[in-house]
C-alpha cells in the first residue's frame, strides 16, 4: 500500500531592501498579522491572536512596562575602560564632496566610548542609533566631530572614537582621449574626541606606478615596470579629516605614472612613453612627496610610504617618510 505523502507549508520569503516580502502562498496560510497591510509577517502572534511583544503593555509599543537594565548596573571591580564599542558595523554614508556633490560610499565603521570603573557596561544600541542618524543625510568630513560629540553626550562619557574606512571614487579622465573613468581609493578616518581635546588621521591608500631606473639605465631596450601603492597619514591642523581629492595631483606629480581607469590605444602609449621617460625608486616617490606634502599649509604632521608590488620579483620594495609634528 503507497502512502500519501502529506504536503507541509512552505514559507516562501524574498527579501528586499526595506522589508521582507511574503508569497501569496505563505500569506494564505498565515494568520494575519499587524504589519500584513505593509507587506510583512509579524511575529507578535499567539494562537491567531495578536499579542503585545516582551517589554510593551501595548501594541503601539510606545508604552514600556519596566525592564531591568543591565548595562547601568555597578560593576564592583573598580576597573575604567579605555574603549568600549562596535566594530565593523557596514552602512551606507553620503558624502558631500569638494565639489558640492554626494557620494554615496559603503563604510564600515567602528565607534566607541569610555566608561567608568563603576558602569558594568555601554549601551551598545545607542552607538548604532549615532553612526544610523548621523548617515541619514549627506555630510562633511569635518562633520564627524558631530558625531563624536553627540556619542558622547548620549552615552554620557567623557571621550569617544571612530574609525570610518570606505573606497572613495574619483573621477579620472584618460591622458590623451579623456575618455572618463573612476579611480578608487580607499579612505580610512580615524578621529577621537577626550575632555573637548580632539584628534584626526586621515588615511588614503592610491594605485599608481614606478619604473625602475636601474632596468633602465642597464638595459638596451625596456625597464620593468609595476603598480604601486601610495600610502599617506595626514595630521590636520584643525583636527578634522579630509577627503582625497586634493592629493591626487601630488602623486601623479611623484610616481611615475597615475594609474588610469580607462586607456585607449594613445593612452597606453602615452602612459608606457611618459612613465619611461620618469623612472622611479620607492624611494624617489616617498622623497617627492615628503617635500610636497611639508609645503601643505593645513598639514601638522604626515607619514607618507610608497610600496611597488615588483613584476619581476617575487617580494615587494617599499620606502617610507615620517615628518616631525608642528603646530
Amino acid at each position: 500500500m503507497l502512502l500519501k505523502r502529506s504536503r507541509k507549508p512552505r514559507f516562501l520569503v524574498s527579501l528586499g531592501m526595506t522589508k521582507a516580502v511574503i508569497s501569496s502562498e505563505a500569506r494564505n496560510l498565515a494568520p494575519k498579522s499587524i504589519g500584513s497591510n505593509l507587506g510583512y509577517y509579524s511575529p507578535y502572534e499567539k494562537n491567531g491572536n495578536i499579542v503585545a511583544p516582551v517589554g510593551y503593555d501595548s501594541l503601539d509599543m510606545k508604552t514600556r512596562v519596566s525592564l531591568p537594565d543591565v548595562a547601568s548596573e555597578r560593576d564592583p571591580r573598580g576597573v575604567a575602560l579605555h574603549a568600549v564599542g562596535i566594530r565593523g558595523l557596514r552602512l551606507p554614508v553620503p558624502l558631500r564632496t569638494p565639489a558640492d556633490t554626494v557620494q554615496q560610499v559603503i563604510a564600515v565603521a567602528d565607534l566607541s566610548v569610555d566608561i567608568d570603573a563603576e558602569q558594568r557596561g555601554a549601551h551598545m544600541s545607542r552607538l548604532v542609533a549615532a553612526l544610523y542618524e548621523w548617515a541619514s543625510v549627506p555630510r562633511t568630513p569635518a562633520e564627524l566631530k558631530n558625531l563624536l560629540e553627540e556619542t558622547r553626550d548620549r552615552l554620557g562619557s567623557r571621550a569617544a572614537q571612530v574609525r570610518m574606512q570606505f573606497p572613495y571614487f574619483l573621477e579620472v579622465p584618460a591622458p590623451v582621449t579623456q575618455t572618463p573613468g573612476w579611480l578608487d581609493v580607499e579612505v580610512q578616518w580615524e578621529c577621537k574626541l577626550n575632555n573637548g581635546a580632539s584628534f584626526a588621521i586621515s588615511h588614503f591608500v592610491f594605485p599608481a606606478m614606478t619604473l625602475c631606473p636601474c632596468s633602465k639605465a642597464i638595459s638596451e631596450y625596456g625597464a620593468h615596470n609595476q603598480r604601486a601603492l601610495v600610502r599617506m597619514w595626514l595630521h590636520t591642523k584643525d583636527k578634522l579629516p579630509r577627503l582625497p581629492d586634493e592629493y591626487l595631483p601630488l602623486v601623479q606629480e611623484s610616481a611615475s605614472s597615475l594609474v588610469y581607469p580607462v586607456l585607449k590605444r594613445p593612452d597606453e602609449k602615452f602612459v608606457t612613453e611618459y612613465s619611461y621617460e620618469n623612472p622611479r625608486f620607492v624611494e624617489d616617490v616617498a622623497r617627492e612627496l615628503a617635500l610636497r606634502l611639508s609645503e601643505r599649509e593645513e598639514l601638522s604632521g604626515f607619514r607618507v610610504e610608497c610600496e611597488s608590488i615588483e613584476s619581476i620579483h617575487n617580494h615587494n620594495a617599499f620606502a617610507m617618510y615620517e615628518s616631525p609634528r608642528r603646530k
